[in-house]
């Protein structure tokens, strides 16, 4: 699934016609099915059963969810010192993230016209970055996307509150918060 989803990643670099739908399925593909299959191998490695498994697959693919989310946010909203990268750099490697895809949902021709300039250059020489991201808070693509995170973080809370009370389980509950929360 993963090799799958780089592959889809790959088709669709440089196109502007991505969809919400588009957006969620490489998450699932790339991001939610690693963190579930870790998850899942710990269980496995300490013998636990398999209901236990499978929580905790479920658990983890939504915290993989919500990291990927927050992960493209902070492609926008991020320091480059804190970061680690250059912000805007999904896009300027011809990735459209969600925050973009909810902003280009409700932006004007002239507005798309400059996202594809972007994605055309593969750099922010004609169209900088503070305008592209101007146009992503403008249609409020950045708190769309931290609500879609919160929800996945908030059923990864509900699964963890499924098991007993415990270090463990805190420190689980506790991994969600910093998910959401993070700035790099």
């Amino acid at each position: 699934m993963m090799v799958e989803g780089e592959l889809l990643q790959l088709e669709r670099i440089g196109r502007i016609d991505i969809t919400e739908a588009d957006c969620m399925e490489l998450v699932d593909r790339k991001t939610a099915r690693l963190f579930s299959v870790c998850a899942r191998l710990g269980a496995v490695s300490a013998h636990s059963d398999a209901q236990t498994q499978e929580k905790l697959g479920e658990f983890a693919w939504n915290l993989g969810m919500a990291f990927q989310l927050i992960d493209d946010v902070l492609d926008f909203t991020a320091r480059e010192n804190v970061l680690g990268k250059p912000v805007g750099g999904d896009l300027r490697e011809g990735k459209v993230t969600l925050p973009l895809v909810y902003a280009l949902e409700r932006a004007m021709p002239a507005e798309r016209r400059l996202v594809e300039t972007v994605l055309e250059q593969r750099s922010y020489q004609r169209v900088p970055f503070a305008q592209v991201l101007a146009l992503v808070d403008r249609y409020d693509g950045i708190g769309r996307v931290r609500e879609r995170a919160q929800t996945f973080t908030e059923r990864a809370r509900q699964v963890m509150s499924e098991f007993p009370e415990s270090a463990y389980q805190g420190a689980m509950m506790a991994v969600t918060d910093l998910v959401t929360e993070r700035d790099h």
